[in-house]
C-alpha cells in the first residue's frame, strides 16, 4: 500500500481533508476537490506519489474538543485509519512519507497543548507534516523554530475560532430554551403555544419537523418573531405505536411483541444520524414506556460541562453530562397515544412487576450457566421458567434456554434447550475431571495476582525514579535561590513532580487492595464442591435448595471458565467450553445427536505469545471448531479436525 516507484518518486504524500459541519458539506464537494487538488499539486511540484487508496477525508466530524480530549477525528474518525495504517510503515522508510493537510485548522481544532502533543507525536515517530497552503514541512530531524513557532499561534488560532463559535451555538440554545420555557410555563402564555419548539438530538421518530417563523408576545408586551421547528405527525409510524400500546395493553411482553413485528416485516424506524435497525429490539419497546414522549410532553436538556480525573492516563479531563433545562412541556409535540391508552399500559407493566415479585425465590434466573453461557451465534442465553401445575406440594417448574437473537428471529436458528438436560449433561462431564485441574498456575485469579505483583513493582520503581528526581529540583532550587538567580520555573518542575508522587502513591495503595482482595478470593478458588452434596442438592425437591446449589457451582465457575458457548440447531446439540487449562473442550449435550466427532480435548499452546495474541488464536480456533462441528467445513474425522486446526495456527504465527 505505501510503495511506490523510488525511481521516479522521492516519496509518497498522503492528504487528508476534513469537513466539521453541514454547511460546508453543501458547499463542500468544492472545498474537498480544492483540498486535495492542493495536495496533488504540492506532490507533483517535489516528486512525491500519490495512491488514490491513501487519501482520508472525514466529514461532519469535528476537529474540536476540550482541553485534555481528543477531538472526535484523531478518535473515530479518517484520521484514526490514517494514523493506523501509519503505523505499518517501516521505521526506516517513514522519513519518506509527507502527510499532507491543507492549513493547521484541518489538522486539528484541539486545544493547542493537545494539537501539539498529536502534531509532535506524528513527527517523533518519523514522518513529516505538510500544509499546502504556505508549502510548509515540519519533520523531527529539522529543528525549524520559526515554523513551529508559527503553526502554535496557527492552532491557538483554531482552537479558539471554534470556542467562540461554540459560545455562539450555545448562547443562541440558551435564549431559545428561555422561549420556549416562556411560551408554554408562564402562566400568561400557558396553553396558547403548541407543537413548536427547537432541534433536538434525538426527536421522537414518529414526529417530523419543519423551520417555521413564529410570533410571540414576550413578557413585556412586545412583538417577537424568531425561528423555531414546527412538529407534526408521521401517521404510518403513529398507527405502529399506537399497535404496539394495544399489544401491551393486551397483555403481550415485549419479546411477543418484537416477535409479532418481525415476523410481519415491520419496518423499524431509523434512528437519528445512527445505522437503522434491521430487526425490533425489545430496548425499542421499553424506549417508548418510560417516557411521556407519545403523550406530547417533553423536557428540553442542556449540556454540563464536568470536571474529572482519570485513572488509565492519569489527567484531569472534563465530560458533558446532560442535565435538565426546563420543567414539563405539554403540547410540545403532537400526541400519538390517548392518555387512557398510556395509563393502561403503564398499569399492564405495573402488575407484571407486582406477579414478579410474589415470586422472587424462583424467578431469580439464578442458574449454573448464568452470565457464562453465550450462543455459538454470539447472542445473549435467555433463561425462562414456569411453575408447574401438579397437585403435589413440591416446587416444579418448566425451565429452558434460549438464544435472544432466536427469539427475535434475528438471523439465528437456535432452538429452545431443556435447562436441566443441559446442566445433568454439563456437570456429568466435568465429573470425570478431576477438579484440581481447574486450579492450576493457568488459573485467572493466580494470573490476576501475578498482573497485579509486577504492577505494584513497577509502581514502585516508580516512586523511587520520582523520589530521585525531587531531590535533585530540590538541590537545584536552593542553588539557584542561594546565587539569586530566577528559580520560578525549577519550582513549577517540582510541584509538578510532587504532582506525581501523590498520584502514584494513590495509584500503589489502590493496587495493594486490589491484591488483597484478589488473595481472599484464592482460598474459595481452592475449595472443590463436593459431588455427592451437588448432586443430592439439585435433585432436591426444594427449589430454594436447588437454587442455593447453583449459585455456588456458578460462582465456581466463574473463577475458572474462560469461554462457554452452546450450539442448539435442529442438526446439531453440543458445547464448547474452555477453563483455565488452555484446553478447548467440546461435547454433545443430547444423545441422539452425539458422534465422534462431538468429543475433542484440544490443547492450545500459548505459552510464547502475548496475552492478547493468545486471545485472537483461542477465538480463532473456536471459531474453526464450532463451524465444523456444526458441518460448515470439510472437516469429517478428528483428525481432519486436528490438522485444520494446525494450519489456522501456522497461518496465525506466520501472520
Amino acid at each position: 500500500m505505501f510503495e511506490y516507484d523510488k525511481s521516479k518518486f522521492k516519496g509518497i504524500c498522503i492528504p487528508y481533508a476534513r469537513f466539521s459541519t453541514q454547511e460546508q458539506d453543501k458547499v463542500g464537494r468544492k472545498s474537498l476537490d480544492r483540498q486535495l487538488g492542493e495536495a496533488r499539486r504540492f506532490a507533483e511540484q517535489s516528486d512525491l506519489y500519490i495512491n488514490e487508496d491513501l487519501i482520508f477525508s472525514d466529514k461532519g466530524v469535528s476537529g474540536f474538543s476540550h482541553q485534555g480530549q481528543l477531538s472526535k477525528a484523531f478518535d473515530k474518525g479518517q484520521m484514526a485509519v490514517m494514523l493506523e495504517l501509519l503505523e505499518r510503515v517501516p521505521p526506516h522508510e517513514r522519513e519518506n512519507v509527507y502527510i499532507a493537510f491543507h492549513n493547521i485548522d484541518r489538522f486539528s481544532r484541539m486545544s493547542p497543548q493537545d494539537a501539539l502533543e498529536q502534531f509532535n507525536r506524528i513527527l517523533k515517530r518519523g514522518f513529516k507534516i505538510v500544509t499546502t497552503i504556505d508549502d510548509s514541512v515540519y519533520s523531527n530531524k529539522e529543528a525549524n523554530l520559526d515554523n513551529m513557532l508559527i503553526s502554535i499561534i496557527k492552532m491557538s488560532s483554531a482552537h479558539y475560532e471554534s470556542q467562540v463559535k461554540s459560545v455562539y451555538v450555545s448562547d443562541a440554545y440558551t435564549r431559545k430554551r428561555a422561549v420556549i420555557e416562556y411560551l408554554y410555563n408562564h402562566d400568561s402564555q400557558r396553553g396558547k403555544h403548541k407543537h413548536i419548539g427547537i432541534k433536538q438530538a434525538a426527536t421522537p421518530r414518529w414526529i417530523e419537523e419543519d423551520d417555521i417563523v413564529y410570533e410571540y408576545t414576550d413578557v413585556d408586551g412586545v412583538t417577537k418573531r424568531d425561528t423555531f421547528k414546527k412538529f407534526t405527525i408521521n401517521e404510518e409510524k403513529a398507527t405502529i405505536v399506537n399497535r404496539i400500546f394495544e399489544m401491551k395493553i393486551d397483555g403481550l411482553g415485549h419479546t411477543k411483541i418484537c416477535q409479532i413485528l418481525n415476523d410481519e416485516g415491520i419496518e423499524t424506524f431509523e434512528d437519528g444520524n445512527y445505522r437503522k435497525a434491521k430487526k425490533w429490539h425489545i430496548f425499542a419497546i421499553q424506549n417508548l414506556f418510560k417516557n411521556e414522549h407519545v403523550l406530547g410532553t417533553f423536557v428540553l436538556k442542556t449540556n454540563k460541562t464536568e470536571e474529572y480525573y482519570c485513572d488509565i492516563e492519569k489527567v484531569f479531563k472534563s465530560r458533558k453530562l446532560k442535565v435538565t433545562a426546563t420543567e414539563k412541556l405539554h403540547n410540545y409535540y403532537p400526541a400519538i397515544v390517548s392518555k387512557e391508552n398510556f395509563d393502561k399500559a403503564q398499569r399492564q407493566i405495573a402488575n407484571n412487576k407486582i406477579e414478579f415479585d410474589r415470586s422472587k425465590p424462583y424467578e431469580e434466573k439464578t442458574h449454573v450457566f448464568s452470565q457464562l453461557l453465550t450462543c455459538s451465534c454470539g447472542g445473549r442465553m435467555v433463561y425462562k421458567s414456569t411453575r408447574k401445575k401438579n397437585k403435589k406440594k413440591t416446587d416444579d417448574y418448566f425451565e429452558y434456554l434460549r438464544c435472544e437473537r432466536s427469539i427475535l428471529n434475528d438471523g439465528c436458528e437456535a432452538q429452545n434447550i431443556g435447562y436441566k438436560l443441559l446442566e445433568d449433561s454439563f456437570l456429568r462431564y466435568i465429573e470425570q475431571f478431576d477438579m484440581k485441574l481447574f486450579q492450576g498456575e493457568q488459573s485467572k485469579t493466580k494470573v490476576k495476582i501475578r498482573k497485579l505483583e509486577k504492577q505494584i513493582k513497577n509502581l514502585e520503581v516508580k516512586m523511587n525514579d520520582l523520589k530521585s528526581k525531587s531531590d535533585g529540583l530540590n538541590k537545584t532550587f536552593n542553588n539557584a535561590i542561594s546565587q539569586g538567580l530566577d528559580a520560578s520555573f525549577v519550582l513549577t518542575e517540582l510541584n509538578k513532580n510532587e504532582r506525581q508522587i501523590s498520584l502514584v502513591d494513590v495509584e500503589h495503595k489502590n493496587k495493594h487492595l486490589a491484591l488483597n482482595n484478589t488473595v481472599r478470593l484464592i482460598k474459595n478458588e481452592t475449595e472443590s464442591i463436593s459431588k455427592s452434596s451437588m448432586r443430592k442438592a439439585l435433585n432436591s425437591c426444594s427449589f430454594e435448595e436447588k437454587l442455593s446449589m447453583r449459585k455456588k457451582i456458578n460462582e465456581f465457575l466463574k473463577l475458572k471458565v474462560m469461554h462457554f458457548q452452546v450450539c442448539s440447531t435442529q442438526l446439531t446439540k453440543f458445547v464448547i467450553v474452555c477453563f483455565s487449562d488452555s484446553v478447548i473442550r467440546t461435547f454433545c449435550y443430547q444423545n441422539e445427536f452425539s458422534s465422534d466427532l462431538m468429543f475433542n480435548s484440544i490443547k492450545v499452546d500459548i505459552t510464547n505469545l502475548e496475552e492478547s495474541d493468545g486471545y485472537v488464536l483461542f477465538s480463532k480456533l473456536i471459531k474453526a471448531i464450532d463451524e465444523s462441528l456444526q458441518g460448515k467445513t470439510q472437516v469429517i474425522t478428528k483428525t481432519d479436525l486436528n490438522n485444520y486446526l494446525v494450519e489456522i495456527k501456522r497461518n496465525h504465527l506466520n501472520s
